[in-house]
C-alpha cells in the first residue's frame, strides 16, 4: 500500500494512499493538508491511480508542483515511483510504496518473488536448492491432508520446519472479517500470544511483513508488543483469488537469528501454495457435503418411490379380498358372516400397514417364537371356513411338538393372502389334506389338493411380506409347501439387501457412502485395507480410497488375491489420473478421480450392476443350453425302456384287468415322458431348495 510522508512540526506524518487524494492548504477539500503554509495553495496537486500506476498533477498552483526537484508537467502529470520527493512551495513530501521507514533490513514487506531474491553471491545456490526441498516437502505434506481444520494445523507446523521459528500461529479469517487463532506452536502462554496489531496490519494491507526489531517498528505502533519478548517477527496472509482466508504469523526470540529478506520471499511462496491447497481441500469437502445432499436426495426420492409402490401393493391386496366378498355376496350361500368378518378384519389390517408405511421408514417388525399348534388354530378355523361353503373337506393331521419364528401379524396375513385364494379356487368335490413335515431348519406346513389346481399367483405386498418374514413356499405335484424357520437367525429371507464394501480411513467419506448405499438399496460394510482371513458374506461391489488408504494398489492385489472378492468389482475412487493404469493392471474394475460428482458415482454403480446382471444371464443361459443338451440325451436314451415298459405294463393290465397297481405304474411311466418334455423346453434354470441342504431343478 503506497504512503506520503512529511514532517510537521518536528513529528513525522504519514498518509495511506487508498483512494485519489488531493494535496494542499485547505484541510476541508483536501485530505492531505498543511494549513499554515502560505507557499501551498488552498487546492495545489492531485494523486491518483492511472493504469496500475499512481501519477501526481498539478493543479494549477501558484507555485507549481515539483518532483525529485523537476516541474511536473500540465496536465498530464508524472507517474511516481518508491522513494520519489515531492515539493508544494515550502512544503516537502515522499512517496513510498509501502510503509515508509522500511530499510530493506529490519523493515521489510511485500517482498518479489522467491527467484527474485536471489543474489550472485558464494554459496546461494545451495541455500535456495535447500529452500526449495524443503518448500517441495512441505508442498507434498500439505497436499496429503484431508480436512480444512487439520490443514491450518499442517500449515503452520510445515512452516515453523521450513522458517526455523521457535514459535508460530495460525489465525483464520471469518466471513464478517473477525478473525481467531485457531492454532499456536511454541513456548505460549495464555496471555502472552501473538501480536494483534501485526496480524491487523497484514490484514488491511494484504502484504507479508518482517521486522527483526518490532519494538520500533513504526509500522505496529508497539502497543500490543510491549509483554512480548520477541526479536524477530514475520507474518503473511493466506490469500486466493483476492479472499484472504487466514493469516500465518512465525517470531524468534530475542537472542535468535534475524529474519531475512530471503526468508520473507521463501515465507511467502510457502504461504502461497499453501493458501491454494487449503482451498483445494475446502473445495473437496465442499464437494463432498454436496454430494452427501446428493446422496440423501436420492435415498429419499427412491425411499418416496418405494412408498408409492408398496401403497399400490398393499392397494391391489386389499382389493383382492374385496372380490372376494363381493364374491361370496353374489354367490348364495348359507351364513356367511365369518368369512366376511376375516375378509374385512384383513383389510383393516392391510390399511394400517398402508397407513403406517406413509409415515416413511418403519421398522420391521421382530420374529417372536409361535408353537405349531398355535399358529394352526389361527389359520385352520379361517380356511375351514372357506372351504366349508364351496362343500370341500379340510383334512388336517395332528400337529407335532415345535416351534417356529414368525414375524409378527402381518406375516399371518401374507399367509392368509397366499392360501385363501388358492383355497376358493379349488373345484367342488375335491378334497384338502394337510400335515406338519420336520425338515433340517424348518417346519413345513404341505396342503395338497386332490386335482385340479394351478400354481398360486399371490399379489406382490404378500410375496414381499412373505420374504421379509423368512417364509418360503413351493408349488410342486398339486401341493403347497409353506416353510417356517425354526431358528430365529433364519427369518431374513435367503436374497438379502446386497453388500457394499468400503476401504478407507476417512470418516467423512463414510457418510457419503451411507446414503449411497441406501439410494442403491444396499447395505455398507466397513473393512480395513487388509482382507478379511476367514470367508465373508457375498459382496455386491468393493469401494477401495486411494487418498484413505496407505498402500491403495497393495489394497487392491490383496483383496484380489482373497477367494471371498476373486469376482466381485472393484471401484477405487479419489485416484490420480497416473495411477489408474496401476489400478486397472492389478484388477480394479474402474476408477474415478479426485472430486468426483455424486451423479458420476450412481452412474458408475449402475454400469456396474448392469455388467453384473449381464454375467448372470450368461451363466444362466449356459447351464439352460447344458440342461437341454441333457434332456435331449436323456429323451434319446430313456424313450426305448419306457416303449419297452409300458408294452409289457399294457399286456399285463389285459391279462390282470383288475389290478390297480398297473394303472399306478402307467401313470408313473407317462410322467417320466412328461417330465422329459418339460425338461425340452425350459426357458429358465430355476431351482428350489430340498431338504437336507441340497438344490434341485424346479420343474413346475
Amino acid at each position: 500500500m503506497p504512503y506520503l510522508s512529511w514532517t510537521e512540526g518536528g513529528v513525522v506524518r504519514r498518509h495511506e494512499v487508498a483512494d485519489p487524494v488531493q494535496l494542499g492548504r485547505d484541510p476541508v477539500l483536501c485530505p492531505v493538508a498543511l494549513p499554515a503554509d502560505v507557499s501551498v495553495s488552498r487546492t495545489h496537486a492531485l494523486v491518483a491511480k492511472v493504469g496500475g500506476k499512481w501519477w501526481i498533477r498539478d493543479l494549477e498552483s501558484r507555485n507549481g508542483t515539483l518532483l525529485n526537484g523537476l516541474s511536473v508537467s500540465t496536465p498530464i502529470g508524472s507517474a511516481l515511483e518508491d522513494g520519489d520527493e515531492i515539493g508544494l512551495g515550502d512544503w516537502c513530501l515522499k512517496f513510498t510504496e509501502g510503509f515508509p521507514g522500511l530499510d530493506g533490513v529490519n523493515f521489510i514487506e511485500g517482498v518479489g518473488d522467491l527467484f527474485t531474491e536471489i543474489k550472485p553471491e558464494p554459496g546461494q545456490a545451495m541455500v535456495l536448492l535447500r529452500a526449495l526441498e524443503l518448500l517441495h516437502r512441505s508442498s507434498e505434506s500439505l497436499l496429503g491432508e484431508g480436512s480444512s481444520y487439520i490443514m491450518f494445523r499442517s500449515i503452520l507446523a510445515e512452516a515453523l520446519k521450513l522458517m526455523g521459528a521457535e514459535r508460530g500461529f495460525v489465525v483464520m479469517v471469518n466471513p464478517d472479517g473477525t478473525w481467531q487463532n485457531l492454532h499456536r506452536v511454541g513456548d505460549v502462554e495464555d496471555r502472552l500470544g501473538l501480536s494483534h496489531s501485526v496480524v491487523a496490519y497484514v490484514l488491511s494491507h494484504r502484504t507479508g511483513v518482517l521486522s527483526n526489531s518490532p519494538m520500533i517498528d513504526p509500522r505496529f505502533g508497539g502497543a500490543s508488543l510491549l509483554e512480548l519478548t520477541v526479536g524477530a517477527v514475520m507474518c503473511a496472509p493466506l490469500e486466493v483469488g483476492g479472499e484472504i482466508q487466514g493469516v500465518l504469523y512465525l517470531d524468534r526470540a530475542q537472542q535468535g537469528r534475524p529474519f531475512s529478506r530471503f526468508d520473507l520471499a521463501l515465507l511467502q511462496a510457502f504461504v502461497r501454495q499453501g493458501a491454494v491447497a487449503l482451498r483445494h481441500t475446502e473445495l473437496v469437502q465442499r464437494a463432498m457435503r454436496q454430494a452427501e445432499i446428493q446422496g440423501e436426495y436420492l435415498r429419499l426420492k427412491t425411499l418416496h418411490e418405494r412408498i408409492v409402490k408398496r401403497m399400490g401393493e398393499l392397494l391391489g391386496a386389499m382389493g383382492s379380498s374385496l372380490r372376494w366378498i363381493q364374491s361370496y355376496a353374489e354367490s348364495g350361500y348359507g351364513d356367511l358372516a365369518a368369512v366376511l368378518r376375516h375378509q374385512t378384519g384383513r383389510i383393516q389390517h392391510l390399511v394400517e400397514s398402508g397407513l403406517q408405511e406413509t409415515l416413511l421408514e418403519v421398522p420391521r417388525e421382530t420374529p417372536v417364537s409361535t408353537s405349531l399348534q398355535a399358529l394352526q388354530e389361527v389359520l385352520e378355523p379361517v380356511w375351514r371356513d372357506l372351504l366349508t361353503i364351496r362343500n370341500i373337506p379340510l383334512t388336517l393331521e395332528a400337529v407335532p411338538p415345535g416351534t417356529i419364528w414368525v414375524a409378527g401379524d402381518l406375516a399371518t396375513q401374507a399367509l392368509m393372502g397366499l392360501v385363501e385364494p388358492l383355497l376358493m379356487r379349488a373345484p367342488e368335490g375335491t378334497t384338502v389334506q394337510g400335515r406338519w413335515l420336520d425338515q433340517t431348519s424348518d417346519w413345513t406346513l404341505r396342503l395338497a389338493f386332490s386335482a385340479g389346481m394351478a400354481i398360486p399367483t399371490p399379489d406382490p405386498w404378500t410375496l414381499r411380506t412373505l420374504q421379509e418374514s423368512g417364509i418360503r413356499w413351493h408349488w410342486n405335484d398339486q401341493a403347497l409347501s409353506l416353510e417356517f424357520p425354526k431358528d430365529v437367525h433364519h427369518t431374513l429371507d435367503s436374497r438379502a439387501m446386497p453388500v457394499l464394501g468400503l476401504v478407507t480411513e476417512e470418516m467423512e467419506l463414510v457418510g457419503l457412502f451411507e446414503s449411497v448405499a441406501q439410494a442403491e438399496e444396499l447395505s455398507l460394510h466397513l473393512l480395513e485395507a487388509e482382507p478379511p482371513r476367514a470367508p465373508t458374506e457375498p459382496f455386491k461391489y468393493l469401494v477401495i480410497d486411494a487418498k484413505g488408504t496407505g498402500d491403495p494398489v497393495g489394497t487392491v492385489e490383496a483383496y484380489r488375491r482373497n477367494a471371498s472378492f476373486t469376482t466381485v468389482p472393484i471401484l477405487v475412487v479419489r485416484a490420480r489420473d497416473d495411477q489408474f493404469p496401476r489400478f486397472l493392471a492389478v484388477g480394479t474394475t474402474d476408477c474415478l478421480p479426485e472430486g468426483f460428482r455424486w451423479e458420476t458415482l450412481h452412474h458408475r454403480l449402475q454400469v456396474l450392476r448392469g455388467h453384473d446382471e449381464l454375467q448372470r444371464k450368461a451363466r444362466a443361459a449356459e447351464r439352460l443350453d447344458s440342461l437341454r443338451q441333457m434332456a435331449g440325451t436323456l429323451k434319446h436314451e430313456i424313450n426305448n425302456p419306457l416303449a419297452v415298459i409300458s408294452m409289457q405294463i399294457e399286456l399285463l393290465a389285459r391279462k390282470y384287468p383288475d389290478e390297480p397297481k398297473l394303472q399306478k405304474v402307467m401313470e408313473m411311466v407317462e410322467r417320466i415322458r412328461v417330465l422329459v418334455q418339460v425338461l425340452q423346453k425350459m426357458r429358465e434354470a430355476s431351482s428350489e431348495d430340498y431338504p437336507g441342504g441340497e438344490s434341485i431343478f424346479k420343474l413346475g
